[in-house]
């Protein structure tokens, strides 16, 4: 039952709806402000003062019109790096057509070492929304700098946190970097965020992610083609060592994933649910579980279909309790589940298996070094009433690599 429960608090936590996030009655149409939107001239400090202006009446809407918005790079208002926006405090950034409102970004705005947000925040920022519109971050048209890991889209909360903030039913392709990120630090967590309903696509890096918070709802999204990982959850303490994890309480559900490096990436996170996902031809796993420091901890992994990629679900390292189950996991050639590093407390049950061939190890404990000192463990894993294709090989059902285990349970695998 913890799944369902879980999935219930903290969606009751973290998903009131956006429009709660709308504030004040400033500003107004970009094009008061000077913009064009005729995909030539520089947009941004036009945008901006619509933004500003929005900001000192208290917050408001900023509305974007069809059109092309072209953006050039400045220093940021935040002191690193350049960004061509910067969004501020009670301020809702809306275009009027999806598809038709498009920032795009010039070619060329990058350079060696770049660290670049198209639409950035200084410090905190609360009760901002990002909201209808399309960001193309031309990521082509930077030439040789145009796979670099640096910057991104949207990125907000960098030296401060985002407090009620939303980013919804955009578009964002083609981003040097991440797509989508919102984030805070261990002192001051970044709280109530939802990103939902957006299509992200062939970022460099990650294509949504966030770190440092307690509550964030990541749902309905679609992201493709993206480097790395497509869903990205992280919460670690590097600097202090904790073996607490720092973020909680996650909800991603009904996300749709294609072609990314892996799907649903829980990393050092506690009281989290990945839930109704569709995860396709992935590179690496469907879902994995890591920890760097802090213990994951209160995991739920349900009722997601993950098909194409060589592991279904990867554990690395102790965690305080992870639950795989009632997922559908068809055509990997590795494992549907894999545990590798010193994984324990995990209980997997309800799952249906359909692997690339018979002898696929449905379950595989796989250690990253045979006789390191101290020797990898395997410990406390349940794993029972999970369904695979009759007439699977028995010695691959669980395939066990450790030398050290204690309390591994493997129970009876039905055929269907």
């Amino acid at each position: 039952m913890m799944g369902g429960t879980l999935l219930a608090m903290a969606s009751a936590a973290c998903g009131q709806t956006s429009k709660s996030n709308d504030t004040g009655s400033g500003a107004g149409s970009v094009r008061a402000f000077g913009a064009r939107g005729d995909g030539v001239t520089d947009d941004a400090p036009a945008i901006q003062r619509a933004i500003d202006a929005a900001a000192k009446a208290g917050g408001g809407v900023v509305t974007l019109d069809p059109g092309t918005y072209l953006l050039r790079y400045r220093p940021s208002d935040d002191g690193d790096g350049g960004s061509a926006l910067t969004l501020r405090s009670g301020v809702t950034l809306e275009g009027t057509d999806r598809a038709r409102c498009i920032l795009k970004l010039a070619d060329a705005q990058l350079g060696p070492g770049s660290y670049a947000r198209i639409i950035a925040s200084k410090g905190e920022i609360s009760r901002a929304v990002l909201r209808g519109f399309t960001i193309d971050g031309s990521r082509q048209g930077q030439g040789q700098f145009r796979d670099g890991f640096g910057g991104a889209a949207v990125l907000l909360g960098w030296k401060g946190r985002c407090v009620d903030v939303t980013v919804e039913n955009l578009n964002v392709r083609d981003a040097v970097g991440q797509g989508i990120m919102l984030q805070g630090s261990i002192e001051s967590l970044s709280r109530n965020l939802r990103i939902a309903n957006n299509l992200v696509e062939r970022t460099s890096f990650i294509g949504i992610q966030c770190s440092q918070f307690d509550g964030v709802e990541i749902v309905g999204n679609r992201i493709n083609d993206c480097y790395d990982n497509a869903i990205d959850v992280y919460g670690d303490d590097t600097a202090g060592h904790s073996t607490v994890a720092t973020s909680h309480r996650a909800t991603i559900t009904d996300n749709q994933i294609r072609g990314c490096s892996i799907g649903v990436f829980l990393e050092t996170v506690a009281d989290c649910v990945a839930a109704r996902n569709v995860i396709a031809d992935c590179k690496i796993a469907g879902v994995r579980v890591n920890r760097i420091h802090g213990e994951p901890r209160n995991l739920t992994i349900e009722r997601n279909r993950i098909s194409g990629t060589p592991i279904g679900v990867a554990m690395g390292g102790d965690t305080g309790g992870v639950v795989i189950r009632d997922n559908d996991i068809r055509s990997f050639a590795k494992a549907g589940i894999e545990f590798s590093y010193n994984v324990s407390r995990v209980t997997a049950t309800g799952n249906r298996f359909l692997p690339e061939n018979r002898t696929t190890p449905i379950i595989l404990g796989q250690p990253t070094k045979l006789g390191s000192t101290p020797e990898e463990q395997l410990a406390h894993i349940r794993v029972q009433d999970n369904r695979v294709p009759r007439g699977h090989d028995p010695q691959k059902l669980f395939v066990n690599r450790y030398r050290r285990i204690a309390e591994v349970e493997v129970g009876r695998f039905a055929s269907q």
